[in-house]
């Protein structure tokens, strides 16, 4: 990952050696995202946070594709876990673990939303800046109400 001053946004590429490159995904046999689950989660991200994540290249690399993004730099300081949850509960999703959401009628589950991946500016709002959002079954969703320890990554 890398900031450029110029226009004031990050910039991060897909690992290709971590989880198949495009992020976990709970309840998958190899736990890797594909390459359009990716970006459907950067889509996703955007909806629900109002973020401004954009596509800014593909790029090929020994036959694997490299995504890459960019996002607006923020500045700030790690929330307390308390200011996420709230964040969350006013999103309309219901707090499965430490830092794992879902809201059920959308089939969304959001996860790994710890004050490591999230900023809080000087006005206390929260902006998440690297979750895992991933669309679930209503099925997987109640296991995860009854397993909830499955899903905590901290």
């Amino acid at each position: 990952m890398f900031y450029r001053q110029s226009n004031r946004r990050y910039y991060k590429a897909t690992l290709a050696e971590r989880q198949k490159g495009y992020g976990i995904a709970l309840g998958s046999l190899c736990r890797g995202a594909t390459p359009s689950e990716y970006l459907d989660r950067q889509a996703l991200h955007n909806r629900i946070f109002a973020d401004d994540i954009r596509l800014e290249y593909v790029l090929e690399n020994g036959g694997f594709p490299i995504i890459v993004i960019s996002q607006p730099g923020v500045k700030g300081t790690p929330p307390p876990q308390s200011a996420i949850d709230a964040m969350m509960s006013l999103k309309g999703f219901e707090n499965l673990a430490p830092g794992a959401f879902y809201d059920c009628g959308k089939g969304l589950l959001i996860f790994d939303l710890v004050p490591r991946n999230a900023i809080q500016t000087s006005d206390g709002s929260v902006f998440p800046i690297d979750p895992v959002i991933q669309r679930i079954d209503s099925d997987f969703g109640e296991f995860l109400r009854a397993q909830p320890h499955t899903i905590n990554l901290i």
